[in-house]
């Protein structure tokens, strides 16, 4: 019955034409419209915005994979395309090939350089690769250029991304002039990736005392996640509170039993209360958790 459907829908995609498939993708349903899309395509297979169509459609369905060579075809087709190489560059990041986004959007940035959203774009990829000066420059560049940011919550997005950003390259000061304006702002109250960086900086600028009114926020959004009873754990250790400080640390290592770093705080809290056979099976934990990773290694 499945193969009859599609069979049909096959037939009325080549029936009713591009406007048809168009209409499907607009209105979300990217299994029906990619189908159409391609059947389109059977009669001709180079129509670029055919080809863009797909492409999106599969973006929509969480297939970036399928849809990349979409949208390589589409711009050998028409080369200047900025909308073709946008969403290619969507595929790549979508599908974990962010070197190839990268190469893909730092040529956008050459090509049009007062283009925010391209900027914002090459930013992510930074971002989500560890790479946060580049980060934090393309960011930059996307907050002062000339178009790319119009609304308020893309803009939003890049400011929350750069403060971040701020945080990982140890710019403490710049950092901290702006993350508490941007918690205030309504859209970013639940922000659990602002909170929480906001609580390391706090934690590492000495100020213990608002981190942890910080990570109370951070533990009304987030009851059940790790890194927020990581830094509360940190942050009662400092205060000399050993048993709060334990309970949150094995909460932590709990919800991320895979993870080292609660597991390494834990020996030196379990040590310090007097815990050393709790402080050993966690300590064995992380001499066989190094093993396996080396051996992993190449």
């Amino acid at each position: 019955m499945l193969a009859v459907a599609i069979l049909l829908l096959l037939s009325y995609a080549a029936d009713s034409g591009r406007a048809g498939a168009d209409a499907l993708l607009q209105a979300g349903r990217y299994q029906e419209s990619a189908l159409a899309y391609i059947a389109l395509l059977r009669n001709a297979p180079d129509d670029p915005d055919l080809l863009e169509g797909a492409g999106r459609s599969l973006i929509g369905l969480a297939a970036p994979e399928r849809a990349i060579p979409f949208f390589e075809r589409e711009i050998a087709l028409r080369p200047l395309s900025h909308d073709g190489s946008r969403w290619l560059s969507e595929a790549f990041i979508a599908a974990g090939k962010f070197e190839a986004a990268r190469q893909l959007l730092a040529r956008m940035v050459v090509a049009d350089p007062a283009d925010g959203g391209t900027w914002s774009q090459l930013g992510l990829v930074s971002y989500r690769t560890g790479y946060y000066p580049a980060a934090l420059n393309a960011f930059d560049h996307a907050l002062t250029a000339g178009k790319g940011l119009e609304t308020a919550s893309t803009r939003n997005r890049v400011e929350v991304l750069r403060a971040i950003s701020l945080v990982e390259t140890g710019a403490t000061a710049d950092a901290a002039s702006v993350v508490p304006g941007l918690l205030a702002r309504p859209e970013n109250t639940a922000n659990l990736d602002l909170l929480l960086i906001y609580v390391r900086l706090l934690y590492e600028t000495g100020s213990h005392a608002e981190a942890l009114r910080q990570s109370d926020r951070a533990l009304a959004v987030a009851p059940g996640n790790a890194a927020v009873h990581f830094w509360r754990a940190r942050l009662f250790q400092e205060n000399d509170e050993i048993a709060r400080a334990v309970s949150e640390a094995e909460r932590s290592r709990d919800l991320a039993p895979s993870s080292p770093a609660p597991r390494s705080l834990l020996v030196r809290l379990y040590r310090k209360s007097g815990r050393d056979e709790d402080a050993g099976r966690e300590a064995g934990w992380l001499r066989e958790h190094e093993s396996a990773d080396g051996r992993a290694q190449p």
